[in-house]
């Protein structure tokens, strides 16, 4: 890793950007290794202008390191955004905005709307929700053989309409032993093949495949209660992204992780993305 990146703790991301001009050095470099490219026409033929901006010799349009990423037209300063990247990385159980508020020293709504714009760049190219979904329809089990469950049904006729609506026919659902399901046994055998994944006692007894539990389910259950208390379900997607981007690099240090969140910052993400009114735009 580049000297330029290896920022390992909160307090060498707060020591080394101390102002806004080694933010933007810094911006510039994680964009353009030493080579600036013009945002609006890929032309490589920029000039540096007195005042920190760029000119493109292509098509003579001026622009600064702020263009094409996260952090165009932002009126915080670039310090206050990289803490917040740095801390929603590397905070376990993720961060709030009430806490992100306190430690940055802004108000919780701006918190909110940070780290609303920090989950959507955190999302990678293949977390996507399919509007219907096939194969095996599994539940998650921990190794005393207890379901993690989710409340989104509390009974067969909820149940029911929510298999015709997002599993296509053919798919093999592998129930759980909740009460709830038994009625769909006979109901269901035409057009799902409906099983039972594993007796009660199965990990119990076979403690060499306790290796196929999944704890990512508990974790997310832990960060949005125990750390978010509420999430809202038209931006709950949004915090699986964030839980995700922890999940797949928790065996890199600090300073990767920030690193591969700093590569993503690619991407213009407008106010009505992140508008509380809005239902899973992105």
């Amino acid at each position: 890793m580049n000297s330029k990146t290896a920022f390992n703790s909160f307090a060498e991301v707060t020591r080394k950007l101390t102002n806004e001009n080694n933010c933007k050095e810094y911006l510039a470099w994680v964009r353009w290794h030493g080579k600036p490219k013009c945002p609006y026409c890929g032309c490589e033929r920029v000039y540096h202008k007195k005042d920190g901006r760029y000119a493109c010799a292509g098509c003579k349009n001026t622009f600064s390191v702020l263009v094409g990423t996260i952090f165009q037209n932002t009126k915080l300063p670039l310090a206050t955004w990289f803490k917040a990247i740095f801390l929603i990385c590397n905070s376990k159980k993720g961060i709030s905005s009430c806490q992100l508020s306190m430690i940055l020293g802004i108000t919780q709504k701006t918190a909110w709307f940070m780290l609303q714009k920090l989950r959507i760049m955190l999302k990678e190219n293949t977390d996507d929700f399919p509007d219907v979904v096939q194969g095996d329809i599994k539940e998650k089990r921990n190794r005393k053989g207890k379901l993690f469950k989710i409340r989104l049904s509390d009974g067969p006729l909820i149940i029911h309409p929510m298999l015709y609506k997002y599993i296509i026919p053919s798919s093999r659902i592998f129930r759980d032993h909740r009460i709830c399901y038994q009625p769909l046994l006979e109901s269901e055998k035409s057009r799902y093949q409906i099983e039972d994944p594993y007796p009660i006692n199965y990990f119990e007894n076979n403690a060499d495949n306790q290796h196929i539990v999944d704890c990512f389910w508990q974790q997310l259950k832990r960060m949005v209660m125990g750390v978010n208390h509420y999430v809202s379900s038209s931006h709950f997607h949004r915090y699986v992204y964030e839980a995700l981007f922890r999940r797949n690099y928790k065996d890199e240090s600090n300073g990767v992780r920030f690193c591969v969140a700093m590569n993503r910052i690619h991407c213009i993400i407008p106010y009505y993305v992140v508008s509380p009114k809005n239902s899973k735009v992105s």
